[in-house]
């Protein structure tokens, strides 16, 4: 007897021929395009969270506070000191009457001067608008065309926690040098503290010390 074989389907042959020589190459094509796609999704992240972290703050100020000589009698972060320390609020106020009021013909400078002002002062606070009528009507720059001014603070006295009576002398000069006039001057302002976290602010204002208000005279 003699048996018949069925012809083998030619078309399941060239399917399982081409699985044998290119179904690993199309496996591997597979599981590479995933790998790309997950790195290229791990890098976006992490692209993403590194840009995040670069703007956030990581400077934290740390201040030390020196006496009359140049000694350090107080430092640390500003959760550590005494932030309400008198004598740093009184030197801090000092130097914002020299800002506020000085004038000189050098217009860098005089523009440092206005920038120290304002890094102790909020847009909401009476004290802001105050100065801001200030310069308005009294230009620094227009000023040291014809004269300068030379501010001494003379006191400074803590009325309250947050009140203090600051006295000072302002000396005029002409452009050559020539002392015009001198007049004094007193004024009450009142304070609050927060802690700076803009870098900027920091380098101007390393206490946080802001004006709410401020109101000042000429003494007779």
């Amino acid at each position: 007897m003699v048996l018949r074989h069925d012809p083998e389907n030619p078309y399941l042959a060239a399917r399982q021929e081409w699985n044998e020589r290119y179904g690993s190459y199309v496996r591997s094509a597979i599981a590479w395009r995933v790998i790309g796609v997950t790195s290229l999704v791990m890098a976006t992240i992490g692209f993403g969270y590194a840009l995040y972290q670069s703007t956030e703050v990581k400077l934290v100020p740390y201040i030390v506070e020196v006496d009359k000589l140049g000694t350090s009698v107080n430092a640390g972060f500003p959760e550590q000191i005494a932030y309400a320390d008198a004598r740093v609020v009184r030197a801090t106020l000092g130097s914002f009457i020299s800002s506020f009021r000085s004038v000189t013909p050098d217009a860098v400078v005089q523009k440092q001067y206005i920038d120290r002002t304002y890094a102790l002062l909020r847009t909401a606070d009476p004290a802001t608008e105050k100065v801001n009528a200030w310069f308005r009507g009294n230009s620094p720059f227009e000023h040291a065309r014809r004269a300068t001014v030379a501010v001494e603070v003379n006191n400074i006295v803590a009325l309250s926690n947050q009140t203090y009576q600051i006295d000072w002398t302002e000396f005029e000069r002409d452009r050559k040098g020539k002392e015009t006039g001198s007049r004094r001057f007193r004024a009450i302002a009142t304070v609050t503290l927060t802690a700076p976290q803009d870098e900027n602010v920091i380098r101007l204002n390393p206490i946080g010390l802001y004006l709410k208000d401020l109101d000042w005279t000429a003494q007779l």
